[in-house]
């Protein structure tokens, strides 16, 4: 036990570190040199092009691969342990592509949810696949059975999108094929607002749901015989899930390989199930592998994810039953 708690706190500083090492180098990394000293506080119209750059490309940026990094990890870290399976996550189970079908149902065609807009069209469609993920989980005990169904449900929507495509005008085409990229560039300083609300509700409902996760990883059986809600814990690990994976594809894309990989980089470092210590210890790590892809300005975001995602991925296949 000692040695665990060491371990964990030599992971937490190191990581720690090497975040505001990254933090440091998306903020002062460019083209365009910005002197510290010149920034002052936010004004608009701004002094100089220095502060306008920090505060309109630089400092969302930052906020976007912070905020997605932990949003995604969480998410994925969330959905394995409910699920019991290494390769779930929300882009595996289809949440991501029900967030991308809201997102173009509000770029393509028009519709949002109020003054949420691309937000609200996102979180809505990752609620409705949700729902279909829970549905089908209460009638099938193999995990296989929904990646199968994450595997349809994101062909389906697929299909939805291509005929939006089909119906829709220049202007909107370009906007949501520049979207689907993914980019952490995207996110404007009067978004960083909204955007960390809805991260920030999305964690509180995983944080409240802690005790259900250490103890799911036994079975449900087992939480109900130490006294907790199955039903309630459930709900409320989806729906947090959901709303983080629904976040991070509205305001950055459909960001691939984060809420799969992280989880386990988290324990492969840490080498604990407690979900007190997996949940901060894989924030930190989806924070730190955000901000370092958002280093590669000219790379597309996804390619440089997939460099890391892809050998996690092919090691837990590999590894098989022996895995977490």
């Amino acid at each position: 036990m000692v040695f665990a708690n060491r371990r964990a706190t030599v992971c937490f500083i190191a990581l720690t570190l090497l975040g505001f090492l990254f933090v440091y180098l998306t903020l002062s990394a460019g083209s365009v040199d910005v002197r510290w000293s010149d920034l002052g506080w936010r004004r608009v119209p701004y002094d100089n092009m220095q502060q306008q750059i920090f505060w309109e490309i630089r400092f969302p940026r930052m906020i976007a691969a912070l905020l997605s990094g932990v949003a995604l990890a969480v998410s994925g870290l969330s959905l394995q342990t409910l699920f019991k399976n290494p390769l779930a996550g929300p882009f595996v189970l289809g949440i991501s592509s029900g967030a991308s079908f809201g997102v173009a149902l509000s770029l393509l065609a028009g519709f949002s949810f109020g003054h949420l807009g691309v937000l609200g069209s996102a979180s809505v469609g990752a609620l409705v696949v949700t729902m279909v993920v829970m549905w089908v989980s209460a009638r099938f005990e193999q995990s296989s059975v929904l990646l199968l169904v994450g595997l349809l449900i994101g062909y389906f929507i697929d299909a939805l999108i291509s005929l939006l495509i089909a119906n829709s005008d220049a202007e909107a085409l370009r906007v949501y094929v520049s979207w689907g990229m993914g980019s952490f560039g995207r996110l404007t300083f009067d978004g960083v607002l909204m955007f960390a609300v809805a991260v920030f509700m999305g964690l509180a409902l995983i944080v409240l749901s802690v005790k259900y996760l250490n103890a799911a990883r036994l079975g449900d059986e087992f939480a109900r015989g130490v006294g907790l809600n199955v039903k309630r814990g459930r709900t409320l690990v989806l729906l947090g899930a959901s709303i983080l994976a629904a976040a991070s594809t509205a305001y950055c894309g459909p960001v691939a390989f984060v809420g799969i990989a992280v989880p386990h980089l988290a324990y492969k470092l840490f080498k604990t199930s407690n979900h007190r210590v997996l949940l901060p210890g894989a924030s930190l790590c989806g924070m730190v592998l955000c901000l370092a892809a958002s280093l590669f300005g000219t790379v597309p975001l996804n390619a440089v994810l997939s460099l890391v995602g892809v050998p996690v991925i092919m090691w837990v296949v590999i590894r098989g039953k022996k895995g977490y």
